[in-house]
């Protein structure tokens, strides 16, 4: 160290992140956000570079990236743009959702045995899949 960067303990860093001091060592333990220093105890300690690198770890989470794909782009092995284009589509996790959420309510509404469960979740998840395979159909811009 220098000694012009000032350096934060993980309490220190969590509060000034929001982010628990729990998680914050399980990004550490899994090499997603390295210490930048130790004290001669053995503690963590972390720079204004390790306090930019979590908060991408976070913003990166919440898009639902997986940790190893965040440390892909971390170590600027994938870009962003890469990692969006491909989670930006998620209409097809939507639909999923959708369906989900309809066949729970049905569901609730029949209180059903467990045979008919079944019967239903085999019969939507048939449909769902004929649907699924379908080629999608092109329609034009409207401007």
């Amino acid at each position: 160290m220098n000694g012009t960067t000032p350096l934060y303990s993980i309490g220190s860093l969590s509060t000034r992140s929001g982010v628990p001091v729990r998680t914050i060592r399980f990004y550490s333990d899994i090499g997603l956000l390295p210490p930048a220093d130790r004290t001669p105890a053995g503690y963590r300690s972390y720079d204004d570079a390790a306090l930019t690198r979590l908060r991408a770890i976070c913003v990166l989470r919440e898009l639902d990236v997986d940790l190893a794909t965040v440390g892909r782009v971390l170590d600027g092995d994938l870009s962003v743009a890469d990692v969006a284009a491909v989670h930006a589509d998620a209409e097809l996790r939507i639909r999923v959702l959708r369906q989900r959420q309809s066949i729970l309510r049905y569901l609730a509404r029949r209180e059903p045995s467990p045979e008919e469960t079944l019967l239903v979740h085999e019969t939507s998840g048939r449909a769902w899949r004929t649907r699924r395979c379908r080629p999608p159909t092109k329609t034009p811009c409207r401007a």
